[in-house]
């Protein structure tokens, strides 16, 4: 469900590109410590948005330069010594591992049950870190689960338990200014309903052919073209929500880069989903 937070080089100049990556690269490197070199085939650039959205509320962190495996020629910048960079890490890895103990319990998936095995131990350490945020991850799974099995109509539903999980890892306890963290929250929620409501869209014609569960086969939906036509007003509001959030919030650093993921990146991805989805020209959205 996740992967619908993107970003290209050619959206930001060239310092702003270098300074994500900073941070993708940081989060890679604490997921290795805080739970295990494994579970970082798990990160994303959703968790990166995450972990850069609340590293710049402060001035914390320190840029350095890191070797790793995957480029082992060249030291690569990497945000170090941030509170907002290893609670992302850990978010990232316990979100993982509970989606897949999801799929597993509900599809009897294999490459769940593989998953599962293989984040096993670096969950249960990314845990401890979570203490206040796994319980609420884990029932608002459950409870989109429970929509999922009872085939709910609700978009609303759906969409609101996934976007709640988000609401929660945006609203971590090291954020102490009660005005930033109603902003977060509303960022959050916003940006969940909208991941899974694109998704949703995005996989409408699988999931008629795989006979999947999907909100919008359950509402009526066979055309993915009807579907993408009736969405777009929904999906740019909650988009809306987040663009909203973002300018009441006071970051330290980093705005502009935030800025253009929110209003290009996002809108972008939207843009291209719809257009996949049925849409006749670009120019119309």
């Amino acid at each position: 469900m996740f992967g619908y937070v993107t970003v290209g080089e050619n959206q930001m100049t060239e310092e702003e590109y270098s300074v994500f990556s900073s941070y993708y690269c940081g989060v890679c490197k604490a997921t290795g410590k805080c739970a295990s070199q494994i579970s970082r085939i798990g990160l994303s650039y959703d968790i990166t948005f995450l972990a850069l959205v609340l590293s710049s509320l402060s001035n914390d962190g320190k840029c350095g330069e890191e070797r790793c495996i995957v480029h082992p020629k060249k030291k690569r910048k990497c945000i170090k010594y941030d509170s907002a960079v290893e609670y992302a890490a850990a978010a990232g890895v316990v979100l993982t591992y509970l989606k897949l103990k999801d799929d597993w319990c509900d599809e009897k998936s294999i490459k769940a049950l593989l998953g599962m095995a293989a984040f096993f131990f670096g969950a249960r350490k990314a845990k401890k870190l979570l203490m206040r945020e796994y319980p609420v991850i884990d029932s608002q799974l459950r409870i989109l689960s429970g929509y999922e099995k009872a085939k709910s109509k609700s978009i609303d539903d759906t969409a609101d338990a996934f976007g709640k999980i988000l609401e929660c890892l945006f609203t971590p306890d090291f954020i102490k200014i009660e005005s930033q963290k109603r902003a977060l929250a509303w960022l959050g929620l916003n940006l969940g309903r909208w991941i899974y409501m694109i998704d949703a869209v995005s996989d409408l014609e699988k999931d008629i052919k795989t006979r999947s569960y999907n909100p919008f086969i359950e509402m009526g939906y066979k055309d993915a073209r009807k579907c993408a036509d009736d969405m777009e007003l929904s999906l740019t509001l909650n988009l809306d929500g987040v663009a909203t959030a973002f300018e009441l919030i006071d970051f330290k650093k980093n705005k502009n880069i935030i800025a253009k993921i929110i209003y290009v990146s996002l809108k972008e991805k939207q843009r291209s989903i719809l257009c996949d989805a049925g849409k006749v020209k670009n120019e119309s959205l």
